[in-house]
């Protein structure tokens, strides 16, 4: 399982250079002013994430909290029913699939690996060629999501101890030491896809063929048996949920300028910066 992370993350690098060679009409010194500036907006945004979350719990009363939108609890009470109709489905699901062969199982892993990893850099790649900041921003926070999502899935796995479907024929073992509760691998494909979706506004013909072969992997751990419908169905939950927040958050801090930053901006740094200063500290060079 390491080795495919590892193809993962290799092939999303090789897929960003190749792209970026291929579309050569990009000048060296505005590559290594987007990409500088790329570094800045996760450098910053990092910090201001990590602020938000932190001071969340001072700020649930206000007017402007999410817990007096009805959307909240639509959202809430969707992904309930999505999660408790997968949990309904988990034999059922188990019955069809672990019959499944290791060859074909590690193949829709492998497939889903490397087709959504090549999506996002495909997405940061033409961002670069057509100097689209929206494009590189949404795959720089489909990665943030993969990473944060994967980070937290260590502790919620030993949270629910939920035991695998080879160690338990019943699905109801959760709190008994297991690791099942929610998929690892799955996770961070669906936040990356939920990246890939955003970018094209969430439409039907972008977002069914990215969150299926995000899905493909969790039939492949499926298929080893190693976990249920609903380990699947909360992984893809909380990973397009993490990506969802960052991106939300993110679309915020663009709106206050005038907080305070890693690295300064300032309008002349490009589309994507408010035309206020903002607070911060910047670092200058030259080759």
């Amino acid at each position: 399982m390491r080795v495919r992370r590892s193809l993962s993350s290799i092939s999303l690098v090789s897929l960003f250079l190749i792209t970026s060679t291929a579309y050569g009409q990009v000048s060296v010194s505005k590559l290594s002013d987007e990409v500088t500036s790329d570094f800045k907006y996760l450098a910053n945004n990092t910090v201001m994430d990590a602020t938000d979350v932190a001071t969340a719990p001072l700020h649930v009363t206000s007017p402007n909290s999410p817990i007096f939108s009805p959307k909240f609890y639509l959202v809430l009470a969707g992904a309930g029913v999505l999660w408790g109709g997968s949990y309904a489905l988990d034999q059922t699901m188990r019955s069809q699939l672990r019959s499944m062969s290791n060859n074909d199982a590690n193949l829709l892993q492998d497939v889903s690996y490397a087709s959504v990893a090549a999506s996002t850099a495909l997405l940061y790649g033409w961002g670069l060629y057509a100097n689209d900041p929206r494009a590189r921003e949404d795959a720089i926070t489909a990665g943030m999501g993969a990473g944060i999502a994967s980070l937290f899935v260590l502790g919620i796995k030993p949270a629910f101890g939920r035991k695998r479907p080879y160690q338990s024929s019943s699905h109801t073992a959760f709190f008994a030491g297991g690791q099942s509760f929610v998929s690892g691998e799955v996770t961070p494909m669906f936040a990356l896809a939920a990246g890939v979706s955003d970018y094209f506004d969430n439409q039907w013909y972008v977002a069914a063929p990215v969150y299926s072969l995000a899905l493909l992997d969790g039939f492949g751990r499926m298929g080893h048996d190693a976990h249920w419908f609903s380990d699947v169905a909360g992984a893809a939950l909380f990973g397009v949920g993490t990506t969802e927040l960052l991106l939300w958050l993110h679309k915020r801090h663009e709106a206050e300028p005038s907080r305070w930053r890693i690295f300064s901006t300032s309008a002349s740094s490009g589309p994507r910066i408010a035309t206020q200063p903002s607070l911060g500290m910047g670092v200058a060079y030259s080759w």
